[in-house]
């Protein structure tokens, strides 16, 4: 039987308008209470996954930065893994001057990008981080979890992916979250990495694991788990990567809280 549940958070768990619904919460608190354990695994930052988990009302285990940091039930650290610092400096010079791309950076609390040019997908009202500039060349690049390029520009991001993928290989783990975000953590670790280190942590098998999930950067953690849904909002390619998994309701329609109802509380009445 599940007894774990790993949810994405932006268009898997949050609706388009970045809010969590009353039935969503509702349904999350009644499985807590049935001793179900709820991890939220993001690219967020893990300030703005804390401030989604308490407007939750529950505890739950959480990935931050697509697995660079993992924290337990009580909201302590408990893995961390930053980028090398060589490979952090020529990633944050790349694109730096590129127009059409902004350079972000997750740098212990702080969150960086290289301009204001916050007009080409940059979304900054999803975050409570305030975000500040940086100069590639004043710049200090330990202590980076991940560093994420932004655009609109969707061919240049697929072509510096595969730039990115040739120069560095598997020292890096290189994903989309969307279509218009590449994001760039170390190769040691994903979401996938954090699932296992809880289910070892908790000494519950991956099979015991239900996961949501409509990005590139879930993938791994989708295939890992016992069980496992897409969003029918999900990016395309994760369709086709996946085309075994069943595909639920989109984000903005409960998707989500929806399927946890059908499988875990109707079901069991």
């Amino acid at each position: 039987m599940c007894k774990i549940i790993a949810v994405d958070l932006d268009g898997t768990l949050l609706s388009s308008k970045n809010i969590v619904t009353e039935y969503t919460k509702k349904i999350i608190k009644f499985l807590i209470k049935k001793n179900f354990y709820f991890v939220l695994s993001s690219g967020r930052h893990y300030i703005d996954i804390l401030r989604i988990q308490e407007i939750l009302e529950i505890q739950s285990f959480i990935i931050s930065s697509n697995g660079s940091q993992i924290y337990d039930l009580d909201n302590k650290l408990i893995f961390n893994d930053y980028l090398d610092t060589d490979i952090a400096l020529e990633l944050c010079k790349m694109k730096y001057l590129e127009q059409d791309i902004i350079t972000q950076v997750y740098q212990n609390d702080q969150w960086y990008i290289n301009d204001n040019k916050i007009d080409n997908n940059f979304c900054s009202n999803l975050s409570s981080l305030q975000y500040k500039y940086f100069h590639p060349d004043k710049f200090k690049y330990t202590n980076i979890n991940k560093i994420f390029f932004t655009s609109k520009n969707f061919l240049k991001l697929h072509d510096l992916e595969k730039t990115i993928i040739n120069r560095w290989g598997s020292k890096i783990n290189i994903s989309f979250s969307v279509p218009g975000c590449l994001e760039v953590i170390s190769g040691k670790t994903s979401k996938g990495y954090g699932l296992k280190l809880i289910s070892n942590l908790l000494g519950i098998p991956l099979r015991n694991f239900v996961s949501f999930g409509d990005g590139i950067n879930d993938l791994e953690m989708l295939l890992i788990s016992g069980k496992s849904y897409i969003m029918k909002n999900a990016d395309l390619r994760l369709k086709k990567l996946l085309p075994h998994i069943k595909i639920i309701d989109s984000n903005n329609n409960d998707g989500v809280a929806k399927c946890l109802d059908k499988i875990f509380i109707q079901n069991k009445k």
